[in-house]
């Protein structure tokens, strides 16, 4: 019966000494590509404050859209009084 105890405790001990070892090896996997992600956030943050960056300046884009519209609108009265002038000048 010892043996057989014995036997038994020895399996188990190299079970959990393998079980061990995976588990150290998958810990090092994952902190090696925390590092990775670590590292290429660093790298991609500027290009999201440039896409913000951007995004904010189509809302301004938008506005000088309306801007210009609302210009062309009240510039389109001026065509006749251009020609009145160019009229007089030409004598």
């Amino acid at each position: 019966m010892t043996t057989t105890i014995l036997v038994v405790w020895t399996v188990f001990l190299v079970l959990a000494l393998g079980l061990t070892l995976i588990d150290v090896y998958l810990l090092g996997n994952v902190v090696r590509l925390s590092k990775q992600i670590k590292q290429l956030t660093a790298a991609t943050l500027p290009a999201a404050v440039g896409i913000v960056g951007n995004t904010n300046a189509a809302g301004a884009l938008t506005q000088t859209i309306q801007l210009i519209s609302a210009l062309k609108l009240k510039t389109e009265g001026l065509d006749p009084l251009s020609a009145a002038v160019v009229r007089r000048l030409k004598g």
